[in-house]
């Protein structure tokens, strides 16, 4: 019932999106308001099915799908909940819709390793939870930046096409893209402080290498949050700086999971 659910979720979300792209090429307020109707009812079976994942179990599993879906649970309510504002984030759903669709569909049709919660102490739940989800938040964050950088670019060349015109604006996406930021930072925050606090023995649970990288990455954001607050930074140096701090959480999250698995045979321990 969960995986119908989701998949029923993810088709709403694909027809809002349609509606939304054609709302933007066409100026049309009905067909606008048409999707973000859609984009609500998606929105409610979105948040029924991980209702029914994360709720009703006495002790839930998690998985990297699982927590992205709640991600973009959270990417999809923000600009929606602010359709009646007079400085909407609606447009923004042009990128969070189909980013959507994807991990939705990804958690209802793919197997993906699970880890039962009932199996680790308070401490450690908390800390695999906020890694993940500091994970899933700064990778949507990563692709709103790539669509940043894309705008930024084609206005900077004076592409001034029927593509441009039906992307959100430059000024919509930045905003949002700090804001996923700010969340996310937020979250490795709190896994790392955790994992300070509740990891017996970094080294000998092979943790520390993974610890290391997501402390660099923690620094990255920090002073693009910094930098932010204090000299305005945007445009291309906050998409270099978000990219930069994704690409050490990939590192830090898989490749020394790999290194460990694949050539030293060894594996993270909790």
């Amino acid at each position: 019932m969960h995986d119908k659910i989701l998949l029923i979720a993810a088709a709403c979300y694909l027809v809002a999106v349609i509606l939304l792209y054609l709302a933007l090429t066409q100026r049309s307020d009905k067909k606008r308001l048409a999707a973000g109707c859609i984009t609500f009812l998606g929105l409610v079976l979105h948040t029924w099915a991980e209702a029914q994942h994360w709720l009703i179990p006495a002790s839930p599993h998690i998985s990297l799908l699982n927590v992205m879906s709640l991600c973009a649970l959270v990417t999809v309510a923000i600009p929606l909940g602010t359709y009646p504002l007079k400085n909407s984030l609606f447009n923004a759903s042009l990128v969070a819709l189909p980013i959507s669709v994807l991990i939705l569909v990804g958690e209802g049709i793919i197997s993906a390793p699970e880890l039962e919660l009932a199996k680790t102490s308070l401490g450690m739940t908390v800390h695999i939870i906020s890694s993940i989800i500091a994970f899933g938040v700064l990778s949507i964050a990563s692709v709103y930046a790539m669509f940043v950088a894309l705008i930024d670019h084609l206005l900077r060349t004076h592409s001034f096409n029927s593509l441009v015109r039906s992307l959100p604006a430059l000024d919509t996406l930045e905003e949002l893209l700090m804001l996923l930021i700010k969340v996310g930072f937020a979250v490795l925050t709190i896994s790392l402080v955790t994992g300070l606090i509740f990891v017996d023995d970094l080294f000998g649970q092979h943790l520390g290498h993974k610890t290391l990288l997501s402390s660099f990455a923690w620094l990255i954001f920090a002073m693009l949050l910094w930098g932010r607050w204090k000299r305005g930074w945007r445009g291309r140096v906050a998409v270099r700086m978000t990219l930069a701090g994704i690409a050490i959480l990939l590192l830090a999250y898989f490749g020394s999971k790999l290194i460990l698995e694949i050539f030293l045979q060894r594996s993270w321990t909790i």
